[in-house]
Order: C-alpha cells, then sequence, then structure tokens
C-alpha cells in the first residue's frame, strides 16, 4: 500500500479548459493551489465570485 504523500511532479503550462498558454503568474496559482492548470477565465468560472484580480493573476494592482 502507497501511503506516501503525492506531490504535484509536472504542471501542464496549457489550460486544461481551453488550452491557452499559462501566464506565470497562472502557473504559480497553479502550483500554490494545487489544483488544475486553468487561465485565469477559467479559474474564475471554477471559483465562483474569485475576480482575476484577487487570484493574483494582474501584476502591478
Amino acid at each position: 500500500m502507497d501511503l506516501e504523500e503525492k506531490t504535484l511532479d509536472q504542471i501542464g503550462d496549457r489550460c486544461e479548459e481551453c488550452g491557452a498558454a499559462l501566464t506565470p503568474a497562472e502557473l504559480q496559482a497553479v502550483i500554490e493551489s494545487g489544483g488544475p492548470a486553468l487561465c485565469s477565465i477559467h479559474a474564475a468560472e471554477d471559483e465562483p465570485g474569485l475576480a482575476a484580480e484577487e487570484a493574483g493573476f494582474f501584476e502591478g494592482e
């Protein structure tokens, strides 16, 4: 039985929904959340009410 903690070995560089290339900020969000690789548009749809700015997808704000 494999009880070892699983880690995210490799993250795709494209959105799982639309295939768009992910920005560095979007990739960082995926790494931090451990969730699916989604662009900012689909990440916001996945989390109702979550604006892209709140997710850190826009730099400089």
